[in-house]
């Protein structure tokens, strides 16, 4: 459409709406065109050629149906001086200059923006910028909204909001991170004249004054004000002459919360930030400062490396005393954080800053766990000591490898700060743990040894299949039982597993404990858990009911005569559905064997033992998994032939026993056992014959070094098993069902439920505190919810945003329950009748876990000081 057709159609238009249109021209572009125009029953009227009071007149006299087009070729006349100005409030105003068409394409309802938009002709020129920017335009649009779209079509973003222009322009900074360098899109802010705008609107919001203006100085202002609001203490003097003031330091702070939670851009907030405490020479004001300090900043990562290595000499320092559930709630605190939360990505260590704390987290539960047990380990009886190590005293073991297992990858980074504690955790575990609890078992081992292997209400290894596998089988012909064996699979890892398992939909599982064969070793035991009558020993191999057990074709052949067979755990895991449902078509019990740990220990890696647990656990909840979902296994149980010992340190010249050379009738002879006949006896070792532990009735004996010793040192050192020390002999048994439609409901996961506690949701001041609590227990079906909470004015956050986690398995309300946080307004104006909304958003799929509505009524601007 040419433009003369576009002024007669939009005229038109206009004197059908009202009858009245004014033309503003006062450059007088359109003199001649007006001259020539016509229109049905309309007057055209040159205002420079008539009086306004007479047109006043002429347009208050007229007919009905008669229309006028006032052409205004002057400058209009301020209000107070404008004769015409009630009659302006009905009728339409138009321009035919392109500034005024491009009011009109953007939609801005007010004719005074015209001004403004020939001001940004520059912008305006280019059809592809225009189209971009109209996506973003409101009608009730002014001159500081405009310039702030103007900026975010240059930027190429969806929002037009300040924080998100300002977030964009930073993220677009070169990734050297120099802070004197400029993006490039700044040379078109200063192209299209939107420098001066900006830097109004950063003195509006951010209260940021300077005479001569840097991104590089806002930068600095505000990442330092963001830090020195979530101190827990004075600002640093050297640093106070750089906060921003009043509403602007809330401002700066709900700013730095958004970069730091935009998924797109909160790396370039890592690759900066780390330039700013440089610039300010942070490093120089963390030096011994406490954690409580720095525990709610998370603006720098050196501040985050300072509370790493301050909490870890907390932790060393106190270990006698230390408050495990303090240290655990700022562990997690922190991992919810910004430098330790994994799920941000690697442009900052942050999965190692998670292993450090991790490791803190379980150093502080290891050396708690000590102090609850200050009395030591003895108990009156095998049943009560075995009791204690099922619920309690496993839970050293579980702890000591989470932590060896979250140092060594913090090690693997590159970072070294747990080097010093990973020395005091030894000290403790070995000191304070394995070797007391070697001295509160002895008595009762010696005496099982020397009368009746046996604990009443746990069945011996030897009667596993008679005692758990056969009573299946003969209450339903058409059963099949699954038997998992994962070698070295030692209690404490086997109870994690049962965690996970029973986090999976459909599944139940519930672990209980065998006592264990003497020796504890692999052949031993393996034998023992195969249906049998009676285990033998000839040259060194275990036989079962005369038939050799060593070896998967051997054990197949056993369990033939059950309608049963053995396979490997990879084997089974390689078939497809069709191919193991026909392998397993005519079998009614499966031995499925995996063998990770004590391969992998026993193979000379002995360094990635911790690592061979917890693939483990990983791969065993898989075939578990597989079993049932492919090859509709309902009833299973997982367990092992033994568990083990382990301790990262090197054993010492104390670990070796006493015991200077084997007897005469040794036949098989490793680091914590010897078999053989006619052995004798030493003060050293417990001895006694195979028939006492299990179901071998000839006449082979075999010696143990008491505790944690070793006979000697060939081969690996700190992977051990064959001993009596419950770790080796309190196996694992985890027996898992499949819940069929009437009952899966009770398995299905969820969340966490979550409340708001407190009525009072009016907030009076710019910081406001929150508390937040779970409703229930977290559990292998109530998972733990990791969430973020801010404050929103419809979709826009007016409130920095804080991540929680609720991931308390206390069985009660109490403090590990409640969470409370504060919440930092931005300095925007704000208005008590306005909806706002605290939500909390879930972290795996921002899904609204809670949303309530709070009234904000600052009453004073000096809040934000």
């Amino acid at each position: 459409m040419s433009n003369v057709d576009r002024i007669h159609d939009t005229l038109a238009r206009f004197l059908d709406e009202s009858g009245i249109v004014f033309w503003s021209d006062p450059d007088r572009q359109f003199g001649d065109f007006v001259a020539g125009l016509r229109f049905e029953n309309t007057c055209i009227v040159r205002t420079s050629d008539a009086s306004a009071l007479e047109t006043k007149l002429r347009i208050a006299s007229a007919s009905a149906d008669e229309r006028f087009v006032l052409y205004e070729d002057r400058v209009r006349p301020e209000p107070a001086k404008d004769w015409l100005l009630d009659i302006r409030h009905y009728a339409r105003s138009f321009s035919a200059d392109r500034a005024s068409h491009i009011r009109e394409d953007l939609g801005l309802a007010d004719f005074s923006m015209r001004d403004h938009i020939a001001a940004r002709s520059k912008f305006f020129a280019s059809k592809d910028r225009l189209a971009r920017m109209s996506k973003l335009v409101s009608p009730s649009d002014r001159e500081s909204d405009i310039d702030r779209k103007i900026m975010a079509t240059l930027l190429r973003i969806e929002h037009a909001e300040f924080f998100s222009i300002l977030i964009a322009l930073y993220d677009a900074f070169p990734d050297y991170g120099d802070l004197d360098a400029v993006p490039d899109v700044w040379e078109e802010f200063e192209k299209y004249d939107v420098v001066a705008a900006f830097w109004q609107q950063a003195r509006n919001i951010f209260a940021f004054e300077d005479e001569n203006p840097s991104l590089r100085a806002l930068l600095i202002r505000l990442l330092v004000t963001d830090f020195a609001k979530n101190l827990n203490g004075k600002t640093p003097t050297a640093l106070t002459h750089l906060r921003l003031p009043g509403q602007g330091a809330g401002s700066a702070v709900v700013f730095v919360a958004q970069w730091q939670d935009s998924a797109l851009r909160h790396r370039s907030f890592d690759r900066l930030s780390q330039s700013v405490a440089r610039a300010i020479n942070l490093d120089a004001h963390l030096h011994g400062v406490e954690p409580e300090y720095l525990q709610d900043t998370k603006t720098f990562l050196v501040v985050e490396k300072a509370l790493a290595v301050s909490l870890r000499d907390r932790i060393i320092q106190t270990s006698d005393t230390v408050d495990a559930d303090e240290v655990t709630a700022l562990v997690r605190l922190r991992k919810n954080g910004f430098w330790a939360n994994e799920s941000l990505g690697d442009t900052a260590p942050r999965k190692a800053l998670a292993s450090v704390y991790d490791a803190l987290g379980h150093a502080a539960a290891l050396f708690g766990l000590r102090i609850n047990h200050a009395g030591g380990f003895e108990r009156p009886s095998p049943e009560a000591f075995w009791k204690a190590y099922e619920t309690e005293f496993h839970r050293f073991d579980m702890f000591y490898r989470h932590f060896c297992e979250a140092a060594d990858e913090a090690e693997r980074a590159g970072w070294d700060i747990l080097k010093a504690l990973r020395e005091k955790i030894e000290n403790v575990y070995g000191n304070s743990y394995v070797s007391p609890l070697a001295s509160a078992w002895a008595p009762h081992a010696e005496a099982m040894l020397s009368g009746r292997w046996d604990i009443p209400g746990v069945v011996r290894q030897a009667r596993f299949y008679e005692a758990h596998v056969r009573p299946i089988l003969e209450k339903d012909v058409d059963s099949r039982v699954f038997v998992i064996i994962s070698d070295a699979l030692r209690y404490e890892a086997a109870k994690e597993l049962t965690s996970v398992l029973n986090g999976a939909y459909r599944l139940e599982a519930r672990i209980t404990s065998q006592l264990g064969v003497l020796p504890s070793y692999t052949q031993l035991g393996m034998a023992s858990l195969l249906p049998h009558q009676k285990l033998g020993f000839e040259n060194g191999i275990v036989t079962v009911d005369g038939r050799s057990s060593s070896g998967l074709d051997n054990r197949s052949k056993i369990l033939a005569s059950q309608g049963g067979v053995a396979i490997k755990a990879s084997e089974l895991m390689e078939m497809s559905k069709e191919e193991g449902r026909a392998f397993l078509r005519d079998k009614s019990v499966v031995y499925v064997y995996h063998n990770h740990i004590d391969q992998t220990a026993d193979a000379g890696d002995e360094d990635k033992t911790f690592t061979a647990v917890r693939t483990t656990i990983d791969y065993l909840a898989s075939v578990v998994k597989r079993i049932v979902n492919s090859l509709n296994g309902t009833k299973i149980f997982v367990t092992a032939d033994h568990g083990f010992l382990f301790r990262e340190a090197a054993p010492t010249a104390a670990d070796k026993n006493a015991i200077e050379s084997k007897p005469a009738g040794t036949v098989l002879s490793k680091k914590r056992y010897l078999i053989g006949t006619d052995l004798g006896t030493h003060p050293g070792a417990y001895a006694a014959p195979m028939s006492r532990t299990s179901n071998i009735k000839d006449g082979t004996e075999f010696w143990v070094p008491k505790g944690t010793a070793r006979f000697h040192f060939m081969g690996g050192t700190r992977f051990l098993h064959g001993g009596a020390m419950p770790q080796e002999i309190c196996v694992p048994l985890i027996q898992i069902n499949y819940k069929k439609k009437g009952d899966a409901e009770a398995t299905r996961k969820r969340v966490v439920q979550i409340s708001l506690l407190g009525t009072n949701n009016r907030i009076t001041s710019a910081r406001h505190r929150f508390r937040l609590c779970q409703t229930e227990q977290v559990t292998d079906r109530i998972r733990p919810l990791k969430a973020t909470v801010g404050i929103y004015s419809d979709a826009v956050l007016v409130s920095d945003v804080k991540t929680l986690s609720f991931a308390s398995t206390a069985p009660t309300l109490g403090e590990e329950w409640q969470h409370e946080i504060w919440l930092t307004l931005s300095g925007r104006m704000f208005d008590k009748k306005t909806r706002y909304r605290l939500i909390l958003r879930n972290t795996a799929d921002e899904t609204e876990v809670l949303s309530q509505d709070v009234v904000i009524d600052l009453a004073i601007a000096s809040d934000f000081d």
